[in-house]
């Protein structure tokens, strides 16, 4: 007990009670999160000129382009319109403020201070993922739910699902932030640590983690560790392998009939309803039902009748992918509105977690319906497309059927200028001088990773996995000068 309390002492419990609120599924938290670090914190403001030219310049100059964009448009803007604009400033000055903390806290403490307090996040992260994976045990009664097909499948493919971490959000979530503790514990040498991260992952049962990770992995093993390093790579995949085929099949088979429909190769063909389904054949929940009808509803209202099955006759990709479809329409858009490629259409227009919510259909979080606000432009690409997938069966709920992209919302809503600023200020401010260290760290492959990640979610937005990456990327560099 004398030692548990002296390890806790060594913790960074004002970081580590910050990290722990901000990435908390709910908005108001993460807001008073940052509120409470702000007054704390405020005496050291003046620290933030030494930060010139850092990551932190990318957030103003979203809320500048953003602000350029509403001038742009402003004879045109209704109520409706600046309520949605003043959410999306609150997302990027939450990210905004979140970073200028992390900074400080990093300045603030020693280094190895603050290593043990990540460590201790990682570790927590992993224990409320292990542990919510034995409350699914219990619920379903079997020590195997991935095999489990009672209840009408309510488990089996759907028990990673279920799987939450430290924020109580998605098992995306949670596996991302394993993934990225594996990183950080493997080139640090703490194998066991790392090996307990990559456990929670492959719980977690997140195709589109295990990919990005498997990914990274591969470059790693090749060009960038050192024998140990390469043992615990080879070490993950054969677990990865025992785990596909003893523990999860079904989901490893799920997972290849996804990128056979990538591929061209799986067509998705409609499950027919079953009467009188037995205890051990699917059947869509209630609740799954309602928000299905109520999405339907909402698109019978919104869109003229011809209108419904219009992506068939438009594009040959729609059984295989409306992640692919959604470029392709971002493509023939710009192709449309070519004035719009400098500067895109402006925040919450286009693709963003911020459009999604403020339709008021709880899509990503709840809104008032009386200001919802949804721009032409939003209604006639991705919400069509989103709906039009997620008004189907259960099957076509699947993240290669969603628009989620940051790159996609960047070039969108921010145009060429913003994406640029993205690479410049943000990518290309982490990544310098990363390959060129004579010590391999974390930082490297934990760039790649995110990098790829950008491509599956609204990151920025989410306000959840980009502080802990920004905080990781912070102590690297400080650690290498």
């Amino acid at each position: 007990m004398e030692s548990l309390k002296k390890y806790f002492r060594t913790l960074d419990w004002p970081l580590l009670l910050f990290l722990i609120f901000f990435l908390n599924v709910k908005l108001y938290v993460k807001a008073l999160a940052v509120i409470v670090a702000v007054c704390f914190s405020w005496k050291r403001r003046g620290a933030l000129r030494s930060w010139r030219g850092m990551w932190w310049r990318f957030y103003p100059v979203m809320i500048l382009l953003a602000l350029i964009n509403a001038g742009l448009s402003i004879r045109s803007m209704s109520l409706p319109a600046w309520m949605a604009f003043g959410l999306g400033c609150v997302y990027w000055g939450l990210a905004m403020l979140a970073a200028w903390q992390l900074f400080l806290f990093v300045e603030g403490a020693s280094k190895e201070r603050l290593h043990k307090t990540v460590s201790f996040l990682f570790l927590l992260n992993a224990g409320i993922m292990l542990a919510s994976f034995i409350l699914v045990c219990i619920r379903a009664g079997v020590l195997n739910p991935y095999n489990y097909e009672g209840e009408h499948r309510r488990f089996f493919i759907s028990t990673g699902d279920m799987i939450t971490g430290i924020g109580l959000d998605s098992s995306v979530t949670a596996a991302l932030i394993s993934a990225f503790g594996l990183l950080y514990f493997l080139y640090r040498c703490k194998w066991g640590l790392a090996l307990l991260c990559y456990v929670t992952i492959l719980l977690a049962t997140s195709n589109t983690t295990n990919y990005l990770l498997g990914f990274v992995l591969v470059i790693a093993f090749l060009f960038y560790s050192d024998r140990l390093q390469k043992s615990m790579i080879l070490i993950f995949f054969g677990l990865m392998a025992v785990f596909a085929a003893k523990v999860a099949p079904s989901n490893q088979e799920y997972a290849h009939t996804l990128l056979g429909r990538l591929g061209g190769k799986n067509e998705y063909v409609e499950p027919v309803p079953i009467p009188n389904a037995k205890w051990t054949e699917f059947v869509e929940s209630n609740q799954m039902t309602q928000k299905e009808d109520k999405l339907h509803s909402f698109m019978s209202e919104l869109y003229l009748p011809g209108q419904a099955d219009s992506i068939k006759r438009q594009y040959t990709a729609w059984r295989m992918s409306g992640r692919v479809i959604a470029w392709q329409e971002l493509g023939r858009f710009f192709r449309e509105h070519p004035g719009r490629l400098l500067l895109g259409t402006g925040m919450g227009n286009f693709s963003s977690r911020l459009a999604f919510r403020t339709t008021g259909l709880g899509i990503e979080g709840s809104y008032p319906a009386r200001y919802a606000y949804i721009h032409p432009f939003f209604r006639q690409n991705y919400l069509f497309l989103y709906l039009y997938y997620h008004t189907r069966d259960e099957g076509q709920h699947s993240v290669i059927n969603k628009p989620d992209s940051v790159y996609g919302q960047l070039l969108s809503e921010y145009g060429l200028i913003g994406v640029g600023c993205f690479v410049i200020l943000y990518l290309a401010a982490f990544g310098r001088g990363l390959w060129k260290r004579p010590v391999r760290s974390y930082g490297a492959p934990l760039l790649l990773l995110m990098a790829g990640a950008f491509f599956t979610e609204y990151w920025f937005e989410q306000l959840s996995v980009v502080v802990l990456f920004e905080l990781l990327m912070l102590l690297d560099k400080h650690a290498a000068g």
